[in-house]
């Protein structure tokens, strides 16, 4: 299936952005499903939780891109080849993480010091923020590219200040996702193993993928059609 044509009735569909996104994602709703149980189940380990992460962004990446996808094939695959090479970049990650939340929670458990206790929640929510937006942009690169880490966290560090309001949609949407959890439990438990995690991680890889498109992609395309 090429591209741009919608399955069902052979209508053209749009060419990339969010159109694109919702019609993908309308045509493919139970396999957006069936990838999150996969996720849910392979990152059960938490070991392997990054090749797990790396993979459904792969498979959302060619549902968006292509339209049409061999799930559990892509799946695999991709976690197969990324298990051992994100496992360091993950635990970076997750450090960076903890690092914001611990933080945060100094400068909510010294309110009394003032100018200090917004220092602290300064530099945890920077941290916080550092990880989640170049984490998955990092994640994303190493999904679709032949990429070392090292370029692939260089990359990530530039094409997360490219576009700052893309990169603040994503903050937004995985901010939305943490509250919604957060808000509902238990309940929400339930829906983030059915469809909760993709529900953030499809439209942030419908986003970021339009950019490596752009910045990345095509001008390596052109570069390579001169030489």
């Amino acid at each position: 299936m090429k591209r741009f044509e919608r399955e069902g009735k052979g209508e053209p569909a749009p060419s990339s952005g969010l159109a694109r996104c919702g019609v993908m994602a309308y045509t493919h709703f139970w396999k957006l499903v069936a990838v999150n149980l996969l996720f849910v189940l392979f990152s059960l380990p938490v070991v392997t939780l990054p090749a797990a992460f790396t993979a459904l962004d792969r498979v959302c990446i060619i549902i968006y891109r292509d339209g049409n996808i061999f799930l559990w094939d892509e799946f695999w695959k991709e976690f197969r080849r990324s298990f051992l090479r994100t496992l360091v970049p993950g635990f970076c990650f997750a450090l960076l993480l903890f690092g914001g939340y611990f933080f945060m929670s100094l400068g909510n458990g010294n309110l009394q010091l003032g100018f200090v206790a917004m220092l602290f929640w300064a530099v945890g929510i920077f941290m916080a923020m550092t990880a989640l937006l170049v984490g998955e942009v990092f994640f994303i690169l190493i999904s679709v590219l032949e990429i070392r880490n090292f370029d692939a966290m260089k990359n990530a560090l530039i094409l997360s200040l490219a576009r700052p309001a893309r990169s603040l949609g994503i903050l937004l949407i995985l901010l939305a996702l943490l509250f919604g959890a957060m808000a509902l439990m238990p309940f929400s438990l339930l829906l983030l193993v059915f469809i909760g995690v993709v529900l953030a991680q499809y439209p942030v890889c419908c986003l970021m993928y339009d950019l490596v498109e752009e910045l990345i992609l095509i001008p390596f395309q052109n570069r390579k059609d001169k030489a």
